[in-house]
């Protein structure tokens, strides 16, 4: 498994899944779990959305770097887009 450097909270999300893929899992499913499954296969992005029935998990065919996404999360903080939703933004060592 994956050691994680940082887990960073953001309360918003990216624009759709912008490219950078995605998975899905039901939204039942711990936060535990989903970051469990996240680690594994390296995603970069769990995302929670304010409503809907799963969690995005983003950023699985490296597409867009770490800071692209960063960089992506902080401009959407900025103009409050989906504020409402959380996103926890991964990097790896």
């Amino acid at each position: 498994m994956e050691t994680i450097k940082t887990l960073n909270t953001y309360n918003t999300d990216v624009f759709n899944s912008w490219g950078i893929g995605h998975k899905t899992m039901p939204i039942f499913t711990t936060f535990e779990n989903v970051l469990k499954y996240a680690i594994s296969i390296k995603a970069v992005l769990i995302v929670k959305p304010s409503r809907g029935k799963y969690w995005y998990i983003k950023g699985t065919n490296n597409n867009k770097s770490y800071d692209d996404i960063k960089t992506h999360l902080e401009s959407n903080l900025e103009t409050k887009y989906k504020e409402n939703s959380k996103s926890w933004l991964i990097s790896y060592i």
